[in-house]
């Protein structure tokens, strides 16, 4: 390929790039979609301990993902 550009070092960077930031943002949705569902169970009379469990999961691997990239940013 290239001598000066490493195609195989810049893939490795786009993927990482792309699971960490739209992968991380569609977990985040669905952990919305989870909260929504439990509250409009809620509303309706009941509950749905499943979709809250399912949300607060979300928001840990979210919070889990962000805790990752300060610490690969600050030990760099």
């Amino acid at each position: 390929m290239s001598d000066w550009i490493d195609i195989a070092a810049l893939a490795k960077i786009l993927a990482i790039g792309l699971v960490g930031g739209a992968g991380l943002a569609a977990v985040f949705a669905f952990g919305l979609v989870g909260l929504t569902a439990h509250q409009e169970a809620r509303t309706a009379g009941g509950g749905s301990p499943v979709a809250l469990a399912g949300a607060g999961f979300a928001f840990l691997v979210v919070l889990a993902g962000v805790a990752l990239g300060v610490y690969v940013m600050l030990s760099a």
